[in-house]
């Protein structure tokens, strides 16, 4: 007779444990749902170009980009960032620190998914020598996701450029490494000590590289790199790095 209390209270533990576990399944799903709505809407933004158009003496079809909607709804846009054959269609913003869009989409509403977005350090005409823009790894496919693709040669040699629109200027980035990174490694480093520092820099980078690329960057080239997280050991990233052009 004295087990049976024992008994009901791990009944209650075991069915509140179940419920707070399905709310917490129920908030992850919701967030995924309402971010995935929230960009899909801003999508009436975005002319992406039909596969059979003609696009002249460039083999690139580009999107075309409301960019003056855009800012309406959010001043702090300075680009938008297209790879075909991933889910990577998205507004790029610069916010007062690295932690602004962390947790904030592009309409201002708090969720998980964020925002891509440049670094702050950088100039938003992406003028510097190396600039830097983060998206969340979302495990719906959502955001950087689809960067970690780049772990195999076989999407490089399909997918070997990136398109970064600006409201000034329309640019090619052409991908030469991608590798999985420490937080505590160079890969995001802003400043160099001269052409020899960014060299070597660029070196590093297409030794670590998971693929081959016939693109070889220089010292006089403009370097963006795309980073998102990665799951190989604890504070793991994934970076592709290419040159503007």
């Amino acid at each position: 007779m004295k087990r049976k209390p024992i008994f009901i209270i791990l009944i209650i533990f075991f069915a509140g444990v179940m419920v707070f576990s399905g709310w917490k399944l129920y908030q992850i799903l919701h967030n995924y749902q309402v971010g995935e709505h929230t960009y899909e809407t801003l999508e009436q933004y975005v002319s992406l170009p039909d596969a059979d158009a003609d696009t002249g003496t460039d083999d690139t079809a580009w999107p075309e980009v409301d960019f003056a909607a855009l800012r309406e709804i959010n001043p702090d846009i300075v680009g938008w960032i297209f790879i075909e054959g991933t889910e990577i269609n998205y507004p790029v913003v610069q916010g007062a620190n690295n932690d602004t869009y962390l947790t904030r989409m592009f309409d201002g509403a708090s969720n998980g998914a964020g925002c891509i977005f440049l670094d702050y350090n950088n100039a938003a005409d992406l003028s510097d020598q190396h600039s830097v823009i983060y998206g969340h790894h979302m495990k719906n496919g959502s955001m950087f996701a689809g960067l970690s693709s780049y772990k195999t040669q076989e999407f490089y040699d399909e997918h070997p450029t990136a398109l970064l629109l600006t409201p000034t200027q329309n640019y090619k980035l052409q991908l030469f490494s991608g590798y999985v990174a420490s937080v505590q490694d160079d890969a995001w480093k802003l400043t160099f000590d001269g052409d020899n520092d960014f060299e070597g820099w660029l070196a590093r980078a297409v030794v670590q590289s998971c693929f081959e690329s016939p693109v070889t960057p220089t010292e006089h080239d403009h370097v963006v790199t795309l980073s998102t997280c990665s799951y190989e050991f604890q504070n793991a990233r994934f970076v592709v790095h290419g040159i503007l052009k």
